[in-house]
């Protein structure tokens, strides 16, 4: 997003989304063992999350985003 200011509605967004992303990754520690594994899906899971929230936010500002056909 180019600009800076941020409106209350993305300001909600993104807080939901932190709390959301701390659920599903204390989730994925409570049932995959520690270690380099889980390192690595706890990162890799994270790519569609905050991909999802960029383009929620992108929306906000009435942008188009265009459909990916593989979502």
């Amino acid at each position: 997003m180019t600009n800076l200011q941020v409106t209350r509605d993305q300001e909600y967004i993104i807080a939901r989304h932190s709390r959301m992303v701390g659920k599903v990754l204390d989730l994925v520690e409570a049932t995959i063992p520690e270690g380099n594994q889980c390192e690595r899906f706890k990162k890799l899971i994270q790519i569609p999350l905050y991909d999802f929230r960029n383009e929620i936010l992108r929306l906000t500002t009435g942008e188009f985003v265009e459909m990916d056909e593989s979502s």
